[in-house]
Formats: structure tokens, sequence, C-alpha cells
């Protein structure tokens, strides 16, 4: 039997690209028009996609009464008309920054809080059918206050935090409650790893 590596394989060469143009820029992300011509069976096809800085998340979590409980930022999202409850995150968008210390700062900038221990949890793209965008997922324990407060503009100026039970949390991602994509991704894969329930206790 065929065994078949599960994993993403880039294929730089699998598509050639004959025209590329840049209708607009932008401060966070470009948009790309592609002509390309598919190597394995010649077709052509135009692609339009985001070139976008990749960006990195926290899942904070602290022991609770009943178990372990997540922190959760909520601000206004406006393609989406909404106020969403959303894991700590930002881009990576300081030149030369890896994503282990982008991750401290924006815990530090959006939460005020730091963290002792620190652990990778998930790595994932986006929406690779439109956009280059990676995101990098850190565990986050042992927090405790900033030495200063961090001032915070447009949006992130109303941010809230709160902390929620971790296994509420699951139930409303599973119900569709929650839809932050890196607040679904973070929590199921800190689930996956710790074997976490849809409620604790």
């Amino acid at each position: 039997m065929e065994t078949i590596e599960l994993r993403d394989q880039p294929t730089p060469l699998h598509a050639r690209v004959t025209v590329s143009a840049a209708p607009y820029r932008g401060h966070i992300f470009d948009v790309l028009v592609d002509d390309i011509v598919l190597e394995t069976t010649g077709a052509t096809m135009r692609r339009e996609y985001m070139k976008h800085d990749d960006a990195v998340a926290v899942v904070a979590l602290r022991p609770g009464v009943t178990g372990e409980e997540i922190l959760l930022i909520r601000q206004y999202r406006h393609p989406v008309r909404a106020m969403m409850w959303e894991i700590p995150a930002g881009l990576l968008d300081v030149e030369g920054e890896d994503p282990g210390t982008a991750a401290r700062r924006e815990l530090a900038e959006e939460t005020d809080l730091v963290a002792q221990t620190w652990e990778p949890l998930v790595q994932f793209l986006t929406s690779p059918g439109c956009s280059d965008e990676g995101i990098h997922v850190f565990l986050a324990r042992e927090l405790q206050p900033t030495e200063q407060r961090f001032a915070r503009e447009d949006e992130e100026a109303e941010i809230e935090t709160h902390w929620f039970p971790l296994g509420d949390v699951v139930q409303a991602v599973l119900s569709g409650r929650l839809r932050c994509p890196t607040l679904v991704a973070g929590v199921l894969a800190y689930c996956a790893k710790r074997g976490v329930t849809q409620r604790e206790g």
C-alpha cells in the first residue's frame, strides 16, 4: 500500500506566473492579481489574493474554581459588523521580530499581562484560497500584570477582557456562538492536546 505523507507540500513550481499586478497596496495587506499556467496540465487561470503579514495569537490560561479559565478579549470587527470574543492576537509586523517575541508583545499590549510559561500550540493558514496569512498560536500560563499599562487606539481602545471557564468557551465554539477562527483553532488545539471536554469539573 502506498504511504502518503500527511503534510502540506510547498510546490512553488506547480504554477508559473506569467503576469502579476498589485491593483491595491495597503498598510496591512496588498491585493495581487496573478495570471498563472499550471505546469501539469497547461491550463491558464487568473487568481486574486491578499499578500498579508503573518500574525500571532495567545491562548492564555489560569486555574479557576472548577477548572481552567481562558482569557478572551472583545473588540469590534468591521467587515462582519460584530463585537467578537477572541484570544489576544496581532500582526508580525515588527522587522526582525520572531513569533514568540511578538506573542509576548501582543499579550502585554492588549491585556496588560505577562506570562512566565510559554509554548507553541498550533500554526495555521487563515484562508489559503485567498490569502497567504499564517498564524502562530502560543499557550501562555502563570500570568501577572505588566509594570505599566499600554495606551490603545482605534478599535483597540474599546477592548474588553474577561476570564471564562474553558469548558464554556469550548461549548460556545462547538455551537457556533464563537466564530473567530484564531479562537476556534487555538481552543480546539489545546483541547486536543490536553483532552479537555466541553465542560470541566
